[in-house]
């Protein structure tokens, strides 16, 4: 259990930097095409030359498609490119703020260097990775928020004030588990335009996937509160003449937070598989520049991506390496916070 929770905390770093940094990381934008360039293999960085000749600076070669057919791709090594560290690329918002055109590394020749190849539309698969990093962790983010701030509401009415209020927060939340999870989602989604800018979409996929999932979290927050409030040192708080507010603020909250934190962090996995499924399913992110599963639904059109053209699957890699962090987090929350009640 320590090694996985290690591990997740090594991945975690790389994973939010990269989606933080996306474009800085980045040599070409997701969304330029070159279809001169479709399907070609990860460029290879080279230090020495055909005579054996020591470069101080990483290089790369040409790589020029002789059969569209075959999709084969020979190497010119007449000529080399030299790559640079931090070039002016093109223009971007570092942090979704500060005006930028600095980028990791590149080329000053564009379209010879892609690291992890292209798509069949010749668009760079590391840059549109990264930027489907970006979109998941946003949707997670906004979504554990959402989950947290939603499901901690509900339970505080219904264990707070009890009677008719309790009775219909509880049975409207057992409905909701009655009712299968991804078809809930798919319908709510359904209801919802289709096309919609980056931030709405993203905003509107963690609000749909988070109306599905908070039950959880508001009825163990409830039986929290039940368990406590008639509790003797809340029962003398309120005979010294404190009040409901002065209750739940110093004996309530500081027995729900450790749930509410482990549950919130159970529930995360949640809100990386739900966009990538509502995505893949065409009903979330419709550019397939800026998804994992717009990106893997693009990929399962054509089946030789699976034999011939494997680096395109990248987004499997980065949806598993994240979920495993998310994992290995939510069992260390669960193993320290108050999770009977889960």
């Amino acid at each position: 259990m320590r090694g996985f929770t290690a591990l997740a905390r090594l991945l975690l770093v790389p994973l939010l930097l990269a989606a933080a940094f996306s474009d800085f990381l980045s040599p070409s934008p997701p969304d330029q095409l070159d279809l001169n360039q479709f399907y070609s293999p990860p460029t290879r960085i080279h230090f020495f030359d055909d005579q054996w000749n020591f470069h101080l600076r990483p290089f790369v070669y040409r790589l020029e498609l002789i059969d569209p057919q075959d999709v084969r791709y020979h190497q010119h090594r007449e000529e080399i490119y030299n790559l640079n560290f931090f070039p002016r690329g093109y223009p971007y918002r570092l942090l979704g703020l500060i005006p930028a055109s600095r980028h990791l590394l590149g080329c000053s020749v564009p379209g010879v260097f892609h690291p992890w190849g292209t798509d069949d539309l010749g668009r760079d698969v590391l840059a549109r990775t990264l930027a489907g990093a970006r979109s998941s962790m946003l949707v997670l983010v906004l979504g554990v928020i959402i989950y947290f701030v939603f499901g901690t509401t509900v339970g505080t009415l219904a264990g707070m004030n009890g009677g008719w209020m309790d009775t219909l927060l509880m049975r409207f939340s057992e409905f909701i588990l009655a009712l299968p999870a991804l078809y809930l989602v798919l319908a709510m989604r359904a209801l919802l335009p289709p096309q919609l800018p980056f931030w709405q979409m993203a905003f509107l996929t963690a609000v749909t996937i988070a109306a599905v999932t908070w039950p959880p979290m508001a009825r163990g927050v409830r039986g929290l509160i039940l368990q406590t409030r008639n509790a003797n040192y809340v029962e003398a708080a309120r005979a010294l003449g404190a009040s409901p507010w002065q209750v739940f603020r110093r004996h309530l909250i500081p027995v729900m937070a450790p749930f509410s934190l482990a549950q919130a962090a159970v529930a995360s996995p949640v809100f990386i598989l739900g966009e990538v499924i509502l995505s893949f399913l065409n009903v979330g992110f419709q550019d397939s520049s800026a998804s994992w599963g717009a990106m893997l639904r693009t990929l399962m059109q054509d089946p030789r991506v699976l034999t011939d053209f494997w680096w395109n699957l990248s987004p499997l890699a980065f949806v598993f390496a994240t979920l495993l962090c998310l994992t290995g987090f939510s069992r260390r929350w669960r193993k320290g916070g108050p999770n009977q009640l889960a």
